[in-house]
Protein backbone atom coordinates (compact mmCIF):
# COMPACT_ATOMS: atom_id res chain seq x y z
CA UNK A 1 0.00 0.00 0.00
CA UNK A 2 1.36 3.43 -0.94
CA UNK A 3 0.96 6.51 1.27
CA UNK A 4 1.58 10.22 0.85
CA UNK A 5 5.18 11.35 1.44
CA UNK A 6 5.79 11.63 5.15
CA UNK A 7 8.54 12.98 7.40
CA UNK A 8 7.96 13.46 11.07
CA UNK A 9 6.77 17.01 11.76
CA UNK A 10 4.96 18.14 14.91
CA UNK A 11 1.24 18.23 14.25
CA UNK A 12 1.37 16.66 10.78
CA UNK A 13 -0.46 13.39 10.13
CA UNK A 14 -1.87 11.40 7.24
CA UNK A 15 -5.49 10.31 7.47
CA UNK A 16 -7.56 7.93 5.34
CA UNK A 17 -10.87 9.68 4.62
CA UNK A 18 -12.50 6.35 3.87
CA UNK A 19 -11.97 4.71 7.28
CA UNK A 20 -10.92 7.90 9.17
CA UNK A 21 -7.70 6.36 10.54
CA UNK A 22 -4.31 8.03 11.00
CA UNK A 23 -1.91 6.00 8.83
CA UNK A 24 1.54 7.61 9.09
CA UNK A 25 4.35 5.29 7.86
CA UNK A 26 5.60 4.71 11.39
CA UNK A 27 2.42 2.75 12.07
CA UNK A 28 2.51 -0.79 10.76
CA UNK A 29 0.56 -2.10 8.96
CA UNK A 30 -1.20 1.31 8.62
CA UNK A 31 -3.62 0.35 11.42
CA UNK A 32 -5.38 -2.09 9.10
CA UNK A 33 -6.21 0.46 6.38
CA UNK A 34 -6.09 -0.96 2.86
CA UNK A 35 -7.66 1.95 0.96
CA UNK A 36 -5.89 3.48 -2.05
CA UNK A 37 -3.76 6.61 -2.19
CA UNK A 38 -6.54 8.84 -3.56
CA UNK A 39 -8.44 8.46 -0.26
CA UNK A 40 -5.56 9.97 1.81
CA UNK A 41 -5.21 13.52 3.12
CA UNK A 42 -2.64 15.43 5.16
CA UNK A 43 -4.16 16.53 8.45
CA UNK A 44 -3.04 19.10 11.04
CA UNK A 45 -3.64 18.23 14.70
CA UNK A 46 -2.50 20.99 17.09
CA UNK A 47 -2.68 20.97 20.87
CA UNK A 48 -4.26 24.26 21.93
CA UNK A 49 -5.42 25.59 25.33
CA UNK A 50 -5.82 22.16 26.89
CA UNK A 51 -7.60 20.75 23.83
CA UNK A 52 -6.79 20.27 20.22
CA UNK A 53 -7.57 21.91 16.90
CA UNK A 54 -7.70 19.98 13.64
CA UNK A 55 -7.89 20.80 9.96
CA UNK A 56 -7.78 18.74 6.78
CA UNK A 57 -5.09 20.24 4.55
CA UNK A 58 -5.76 20.83 0.88
CA UNK A 59 -2.36 20.08 -0.55
CA UNK A 60 -1.17 16.56 -1.41
CA UNK A 61 2.47 17.70 -1.62
CA UNK A 62 4.50 17.39 1.57
CA UNK A 63 6.20 20.84 1.49
CA UNK A 64 2.95 22.64 0.66
CA UNK A 65 1.16 20.73 3.43
CA UNK A 66 3.82 21.89 5.93
CA UNK A 67 3.18 25.50 4.85
CA UNK A 68 -0.57 25.06 5.39
CA UNK A 69 0.12 23.60 8.82
CA UNK A 70 2.26 26.60 9.81
CA UNK A 71 -0.40 28.99 8.52
CA UNK A 72 -2.95 27.14 10.65
CA UNK A 73 -0.76 27.56 13.74
CA UNK A 74 -0.38 31.26 12.91
CA UNK A 75 -4.16 31.68 12.71
CA UNK A 76 -4.55 30.06 16.12
CA UNK A 77 -2.05 32.56 17.52
CA UNK A 78 -3.97 35.46 15.96
CA UNK A 79 -7.71 35.11 16.82
CA UNK A 80 -8.68 38.05 14.62
CA UNK A 81 -7.51 36.21 11.52
CA UNK A 82 -9.33 33.12 12.68
CA UNK A 83 -12.67 34.94 12.77
CA UNK A 84 -15.31 33.63 10.42
CA UNK A 85 -15.25 35.40 7.11
CA UNK A 86 -18.12 37.89 6.83
CA UNK A 87 -21.04 36.90 4.64
CA UNK A 88 -21.13 38.39 1.20
CA UNK A 89 -23.70 41.16 1.43
CA UNK A 90 -25.89 41.48 -1.63
CA UNK A 91 -25.81 44.89 -3.21
CA UNK A 92 -29.15 46.55 -2.50
CA UNK A 93 -30.31 49.34 -4.82
CA UNK A 94 -31.30 52.47 -2.92
CA UNK A 95 -33.35 54.32 -5.53
CA UNK A 96 -37.08 53.73 -6.06
CA UNK A 97 -36.64 53.22 -9.82
CA UNK A 98 -33.90 50.63 -9.31
CA UNK A 99 -36.02 48.76 -6.76
CA UNK A 100 -38.90 48.58 -9.24
CA UNK A 101 -36.56 47.14 -11.89
CA UNK A 102 -35.24 44.61 -9.36
CA UNK A 103 -38.82 43.60 -8.48
CA UNK A 104 -39.64 43.15 -12.17
CA UNK A 105 -36.62 40.85 -12.61
CA UNK A 106 -37.67 38.83 -9.56
CA UNK A 107 -41.20 38.36 -10.92
CA UNK A 108 -39.62 37.05 -14.12
CA UNK A 109 -37.42 34.67 -12.06
CA UNK A 110 -34.19 36.35 -13.12
CA UNK A 111 -31.35 35.06 -10.86
CA UNK A 112 -33.93 33.45 -8.55
CA UNK A 113 -32.95 30.11 -6.91
CA UNK A 114 -34.65 27.13 -8.52
CA UNK A 115 -36.77 26.19 -5.50
CA UNK A 116 -38.00 29.80 -5.15
CA UNK A 117 -39.07 30.23 -8.76
CA UNK A 118 -42.75 30.68 -9.44
CA UNK A 119 -44.29 30.71 -12.91
CA UNK A 120 -46.21 33.90 -13.66
CA UNK A 121 -47.98 34.94 -16.82
CA UNK A 122 -46.66 37.78 -18.91
CA UNK A 123 -49.90 39.66 -18.36
CA UNK A 124 -49.64 39.32 -14.57
CA UNK A 125 -46.07 40.69 -14.52
CA UNK A 126 -47.00 43.52 -16.87
CA UNK A 127 -50.03 44.54 -14.81
CA UNK A 128 -48.27 44.24 -11.44
CA UNK A 129 -45.30 46.38 -12.47
CA UNK A 130 -47.72 48.77 -14.14
CA UNK A 131 -49.57 49.31 -10.84
CA UNK A 132 -46.26 49.90 -8.98
CA UNK A 133 -45.16 52.36 -11.68
CA UNK A 134 -48.40 54.30 -11.15
CA UNK A 135 -47.01 55.32 -7.77
CA UNK A 136 -43.80 56.47 -9.45
CA UNK A 137 -45.73 58.46 -12.07
CA UNK A 138 -47.84 60.04 -9.33
CA UNK A 139 -44.70 61.17 -7.49
CA UNK A 140 -43.31 62.64 -10.72
CA UNK A 141 -46.46 64.73 -11.11
CA UNK A 142 -46.17 65.86 -7.49
CA UNK A 143 -42.71 67.30 -8.16
CA UNK A 144 -40.54 64.47 -6.81
CA UNK A 145 -37.49 63.56 -8.87
CA UNK A 146 -38.00 59.80 -8.83
CA UNK A 147 -34.84 59.22 -10.86
CA UNK A 148 -32.88 60.16 -7.71
CA UNK A 149 -35.47 59.41 -5.00
CA UNK A 150 -34.28 56.86 -2.39
CA UNK A 151 -36.79 54.12 -1.58
CA UNK A 152 -36.64 54.92 2.17
CA UNK A 153 -37.99 58.43 1.49
CA UNK A 154 -41.25 57.04 0.07
CA UNK A 155 -42.86 57.16 3.50
CA UNK A 156 -46.34 56.44 4.83
CA UNK A 157 -47.52 60.02 4.30
CA UNK A 158 -46.66 59.96 0.60
CA UNK A 159 -48.24 56.57 0.01
CA UNK A 160 -51.36 57.53 1.97
CA UNK A 161 -51.84 60.69 -0.13
CA UNK A 162 -51.38 58.62 -3.30
CA UNK A 163 -54.14 56.17 -2.34
CA UNK A 164 -56.40 58.96 -1.16
CA UNK A 165 -56.20 60.57 -4.60
CA UNK A 166 -56.38 57.19 -6.35
CA UNK A 167 -59.60 56.26 -4.59
CA UNK A 168 -61.24 59.46 -5.87
CA UNK A 169 -60.21 58.83 -9.48
CA UNK A 170 -60.52 55.02 -9.74
CA UNK A 171 -63.37 53.86 -11.95
CA UNK A 172 -64.00 50.80 -9.80
CA UNK A 173 -63.23 49.36 -6.40
CA UNK A 174 -61.50 46.42 -8.12
CA UNK A 175 -58.99 48.76 -9.79
CA UNK A 176 -58.25 50.39 -6.45
CA UNK A 177 -57.70 46.99 -4.83
CA UNK A 178 -55.38 45.85 -7.63
CA UNK A 179 -53.14 48.83 -6.87
CA UNK A 180 -53.06 47.97 -3.16
CA UNK A 181 -52.22 44.31 -3.80
CA UNK A 182 -49.40 45.24 -6.18
CA UNK A 183 -47.76 47.65 -3.72
CA UNK A 184 -48.21 45.20 -0.84
CA UNK A 185 -46.34 42.63 -2.89
CA UNK A 186 -43.64 45.17 -3.80
CA UNK A 187 -42.88 46.08 -0.19
CA UNK A 188 -43.08 42.47 0.96
CA UNK A 189 -40.48 41.62 -1.68
CA UNK A 190 -38.14 44.39 -0.49
CA UNK A 191 -38.49 43.73 3.24
CA UNK A 192 -38.98 39.96 3.47
CA UNK A 193 -37.23 38.62 0.38
CA UNK A 194 -34.42 41.15 0.05
CA UNK A 195 -34.03 42.13 3.71
CA UNK A 196 -34.42 45.89 3.37
CA UNK A 197 -34.71 47.70 6.69
CA UNK A 198 -37.72 49.78 5.72
CA UNK A 199 -40.95 50.85 7.34
CA UNK A 200 -43.73 49.18 5.37
CA UNK A 201 -46.30 51.88 4.51
CA UNK A 202 -48.66 49.15 3.25
CA UNK A 203 -48.80 47.24 6.54
CA UNK A 204 -52.28 48.42 7.46
CA UNK A 205 -53.68 49.13 3.99
CA UNK A 206 -57.10 47.53 3.69
CA UNK A 207 -58.89 46.34 0.59
CA UNK A 208 -62.31 47.73 -0.22
CA UNK A 209 -65.24 45.34 -0.35
CA UNK A 210 -65.68 44.60 -4.04
CA UNK A 211 -68.90 42.61 -4.20
CA UNK A 212 -71.04 42.55 -1.05
CA UNK A 213 -74.13 41.52 -3.03
CA UNK A 214 -73.51 39.28 -6.06
CA UNK A 215 -75.83 39.88 -9.02
CA UNK A 216 -76.78 37.57 -11.84
CA UNK A 217 -78.08 37.80 -15.38
CA UNK A 218 -81.87 37.58 -15.59
CA UNK A 219 -83.24 34.99 -18.02
CA UNK A 220 -85.00 37.61 -20.18
CA UNK A 221 -81.89 39.80 -20.34
CA UNK A 222 -79.70 36.91 -21.47
CA UNK A 223 -82.24 35.92 -24.11
CA UNK A 224 -82.27 39.49 -25.49
CA UNK A 225 -78.48 39.62 -25.66
CA UNK A 226 -77.95 36.37 -27.56
CA UNK A 227 -80.74 37.21 -30.01
CA UNK A 228 -79.10 40.56 -30.77
CA UNK A 229 -75.83 38.89 -31.84
CA UNK A 230 -76.04 39.28 -35.59
CA UNK A 231 -73.73 40.40 -38.35
CA UNK A 232 -75.09 43.82 -39.12
CA UNK A 233 -73.48 47.04 -40.32
CA UNK A 234 -74.23 48.71 -37.02
CA UNK A 235 -72.12 46.18 -35.05
CA UNK A 236 -69.22 48.64 -35.16
CA UNK A 237 -68.22 50.11 -31.82
CA UNK A 238 -66.44 53.47 -31.70
CA UNK A 239 -64.18 53.94 -28.68
CA UNK A 240 -63.52 57.27 -26.96
CA UNK A 241 -60.20 57.63 -28.78
CA UNK A 242 -61.98 57.36 -32.14
CA UNK A 243 -60.87 53.80 -32.89
CA UNK A 244 -63.58 51.68 -34.53
CA UNK A 245 -63.90 47.94 -33.99
CA UNK A 246 -66.27 45.34 -35.33
CA UNK A 247 -67.76 43.52 -32.34
CA UNK A 248 -69.43 40.65 -34.20
CA UNK A 249 -67.88 37.20 -34.50
CA UNK A 250 -69.60 34.16 -36.04
CA UNK A 251 -69.18 32.16 -32.83
CA UNK A 252 -70.52 34.81 -30.42
CA UNK A 253 -73.91 33.30 -29.65
CA UNK A 254 -72.58 29.76 -29.05
CA UNK A 255 -69.75 31.15 -26.92
CA UNK A 256 -72.16 33.11 -24.70
CA UNK A 257 -74.36 30.04 -24.38
CA UNK A 258 -71.61 27.61 -23.42
CA UNK A 259 -70.50 30.00 -20.68
CA UNK A 260 -74.08 30.25 -19.42
CA UNK A 261 -74.85 26.51 -19.61
CA UNK A 262 -71.59 25.22 -18.07
CA UNK A 263 -70.97 27.70 -15.26
CA UNK A 264 -67.26 27.72 -16.05
CA UNK A 265 -65.11 30.83 -16.23
CA UNK A 266 -64.90 32.43 -19.67
CA UNK A 267 -61.52 30.98 -20.74
CA UNK A 268 -62.41 27.60 -19.22
CA UNK A 269 -65.74 27.35 -21.04
CA UNK A 270 -64.33 28.16 -24.48
CA UNK A 271 -61.46 25.70 -23.88
CA UNK A 272 -63.85 22.72 -23.70
CA UNK A 273 -63.25 20.24 -26.51
CA UNK A 274 -65.32 17.54 -28.22
CA UNK A 275 -63.18 14.99 -26.39
CA UNK A 276 -64.52 16.35 -23.08
CA UNK A 277 -68.10 15.24 -23.83
CA UNK A 278 -68.99 12.07 -21.88
CA UNK A 279 -71.82 9.70 -22.87
CA UNK A 280 -73.63 7.18 -20.69
CA UNK A 281 -74.04 3.45 -21.42
CA UNK A 282 -76.96 4.25 -23.75
CA UNK A 283 -74.78 6.63 -25.81
CA UNK A 284 -76.76 9.62 -24.53
CA UNK A 285 -75.18 12.80 -23.17
CA UNK A 286 -74.14 12.23 -19.53
CA UNK A 287 -71.96 15.21 -18.60
CA UNK A 288 -69.06 17.35 -19.87
CA UNK A 289 -65.59 17.58 -18.37
CA UNK A 290 -64.27 21.07 -17.59
CA UNK A 291 -60.89 22.05 -16.16
CA UNK A 292 -60.43 24.58 -13.34
CA UNK A 293 -57.70 26.63 -15.02
CA UNK A 294 -57.48 29.10 -12.14
CA UNK A 295 -56.67 26.29 -9.72
CA UNK A 296 -54.17 24.78 -12.14
CA UNK A 297 -52.24 28.04 -12.51
CA UNK A 298 -52.13 28.69 -8.77
CA UNK A 299 -51.64 25.21 -7.32
CA UNK A 300 -50.57 22.86 -10.09
CA UNK A 301 -48.27 24.98 -12.25
CA UNK A 302 -45.62 22.22 -12.29
CA UNK A 303 -48.16 19.51 -13.18
CA UNK A 304 -47.19 17.55 -10.05
CA UNK A 305 -50.83 16.90 -9.10
CA UNK A 306 -53.76 15.40 -11.01
CA UNK A 307 -55.62 17.98 -13.10
CA UNK A 308 -58.60 19.43 -11.26
CA UNK A 309 -61.61 18.40 -13.34
CA UNK A 310 -65.10 19.85 -12.91
CA UNK A 311 -67.92 17.56 -14.10
CA UNK A 312 -70.46 19.87 -15.76
CA UNK A 313 -73.97 18.47 -15.20
CA UNK A 314 -76.45 17.74 -17.95
CA UNK A 315 -79.15 20.25 -18.83
CA UNK A 316 -81.54 20.38 -21.80
CA UNK A 317 -80.03 23.72 -22.81
CA UNK A 318 -76.51 22.27 -22.84
CA UNK A 319 -77.62 19.26 -24.90
CA UNK A 320 -79.37 21.53 -27.42
CA UNK A 321 -76.20 23.61 -27.80
CA UNK A 322 -74.03 20.51 -28.29
CA UNK A 323 -76.42 19.21 -30.92
CA UNK A 324 -76.13 22.48 -32.83
CA UNK A 325 -72.35 22.09 -32.60
CA UNK A 326 -72.74 18.60 -34.13
CA UNK A 327 -70.96 16.92 -31.22
CA UNK A 328 -72.00 13.36 -32.17
CA UNK A 329 -69.98 13.51 -35.40
CA UNK A 330 -66.91 14.87 -33.63
CA UNK A 331 -66.85 12.78 -30.44
CA UNK A 332 -63.35 12.25 -29.06
CA UNK A 333 -61.72 14.88 -31.26
CA UNK A 334 -59.06 17.11 -29.73
CA UNK A 335 -60.86 20.15 -31.10
CA UNK A 336 -62.47 23.15 -29.43
CA UNK A 337 -66.25 23.35 -29.39
CA UNK A 338 -66.13 27.13 -29.88
CA UNK A 339 -64.20 28.64 -32.79
CA UNK A 340 -62.04 25.58 -33.47
CA UNK A 341 -60.57 27.06 -36.64
CA UNK A 342 -59.95 30.56 -35.31
CA UNK A 343 -56.31 31.69 -35.28
CA UNK A 344 -56.51 33.27 -31.83
CA UNK A 345 -55.49 32.21 -28.33
CA UNK A 346 -58.19 31.27 -25.85
CA UNK A 347 -57.08 34.14 -23.55
CA UNK A 348 -57.46 36.70 -26.33
CA UNK A 349 -60.80 35.20 -27.35
CA UNK A 350 -62.02 35.49 -23.74
CA UNK A 351 -61.24 39.23 -23.67
CA UNK A 352 -62.88 39.70 -27.06
CA UNK A 353 -66.03 37.92 -25.90
CA UNK A 354 -66.23 40.00 -22.74
CA UNK A 355 -66.12 43.25 -24.75
CA UNK A 356 -68.66 41.99 -27.28
CA UNK A 357 -71.06 40.89 -24.54
CA UNK A 358 -71.12 44.39 -23.04
CA UNK A 359 -71.56 45.90 -26.50
CA UNK A 360 -74.61 43.76 -27.35
CA UNK A 361 -75.98 44.21 -23.82
CA UNK A 362 -76.13 47.95 -24.36
CA UNK A 363 -77.27 47.57 -27.94
CA UNK A 364 -80.37 45.52 -27.06
CA UNK A 365 -81.36 47.88 -24.23
CA UNK A 366 -80.50 45.79 -21.17
CA UNK A 367 -79.93 48.30 -18.38
CA UNK A 368 -78.56 45.91 -15.74
CA UNK A 369 -74.76 46.29 -15.51
CA UNK A 370 -74.04 42.64 -16.05
CA UNK A 371 -70.94 41.23 -17.70
CA UNK A 372 -70.09 37.86 -19.12
CA UNK A 373 -68.74 36.74 -15.74
CA UNK A 374 -72.20 37.10 -14.19
CA UNK A 375 -73.42 34.10 -16.20
CA UNK A 376 -71.34 31.91 -13.87
CA UNK A 377 -73.14 33.42 -10.87
CA UNK A 378 -76.49 32.70 -12.49
CA UNK A 379 -75.55 29.09 -13.15
CA UNK A 380 -74.24 28.37 -9.65
CA UNK A 381 -77.22 30.08 -8.03
CA UNK A 382 -79.64 27.90 -10.01
CA UNK A 383 -77.70 24.72 -9.21
CA UNK A 384 -77.81 25.60 -5.51
CA UNK A 385 -81.50 26.55 -5.37
CA UNK A 386 -82.66 23.57 -7.44
CA UNK A 387 -80.36 20.81 -6.17
CA UNK A 388 -78.31 22.10 -3.22
CA UNK A 389 -75.27 20.30 -4.70
CA UNK A 390 -73.23 23.25 -5.93
CA UNK A 391 -70.42 22.62 -3.42
CA UNK A 392 -70.16 18.94 -4.29
CA UNK A 393 -69.62 19.65 -8.00
CA UNK A 394 -66.29 21.31 -7.23
CA UNK A 395 -66.75 24.63 -9.00
CA UNK A 396 -64.98 26.34 -6.11
CA UNK A 397 -62.62 25.19 -3.38
CA UNK A 398 -64.98 25.86 -0.47
CA UNK A 399 -68.65 26.54 0.07
CA UNK A 400 -67.70 29.80 1.79
CA UNK A 401 -66.30 31.17 -1.48
CA UNK A 402 -69.43 30.10 -3.36
CA UNK A 403 -71.82 31.57 -0.80
CA UNK A 404 -69.93 34.85 -0.48
CA UNK A 405 -69.20 35.54 -4.14
CA UNK A 406 -71.54 33.59 -6.41
CA UNK A 407 -74.89 32.80 -4.82
CA UNK A 408 -77.45 35.55 -5.48
CA UNK A 409 -79.41 35.78 -2.24
CA UNK A 410 -82.57 37.25 -3.80
CA UNK A 411 -82.86 34.21 -6.08
CA UNK A 412 -82.54 31.95 -3.04
CA UNK A 413 -85.38 33.85 -1.36
CA UNK A 414 -87.58 33.38 -4.44
CA UNK A 415 -86.79 29.66 -4.54
CA UNK A 416 -87.74 29.30 -0.89
CA UNK A 417 -91.08 30.95 -1.63
CA UNK A 418 -91.75 28.66 -4.60
CA UNK A 419 -91.13 25.60 -2.44
CA UNK A 420 -94.04 26.68 -0.20
CA UNK A 421 -92.03 27.59 2.88
CA UNK A 422 -93.92 28.64 6.01
CA UNK A 423 -92.93 29.05 9.65
CA UNK A 424 -95.89 27.43 11.38
CA UNK A 425 -98.52 24.90 10.48
CA UNK A 426 -101.99 26.43 9.94
CA UNK A 427 -104.06 26.34 13.08
CA UNK A 428 -107.01 23.94 13.18
CA UNK A 429 -110.17 25.55 14.56
CA UNK A 430 -112.00 23.41 17.06
CA UNK A 431 -115.75 23.49 17.44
Amino acid sequence: MKTLKYKKFTGLHIVCKKCNKLIEVKSAPYKGCEHPLNRQKYKAIIKWNGGRKTRDLKSLEYDAAIKELLDFKNELSNPIKLAISPKIIEDKPELLTDCICMYSDWLENVDVPFFEKKPRTREYIRDTIGYVCKLKNYLDKQGYKTSSLPINQVDKGIVNKYFEDLYKTSKSVATYNHNIRALKGFYKFLIVTKGYELYNPMSFARLKNESPNPINAADNDFDKIIKSCSDENNSIHTYKNGVKKKMYRPYLREAFEIIAYTGMRIAEAISIKYSDVVLDENRALDYVMGIDLKYEKAHNYDQSKPTKVVPIPYSPELEDLLNRLDYKNHLGEDRYLIGPDENISRESMAKQLSHSFKYYRDKCGVTAKIGLKHLRKSFLTKIETQTGLVESLGYQKTKRVIQGNYIVKTEVAKAVKEKGFRLFKPSVETK
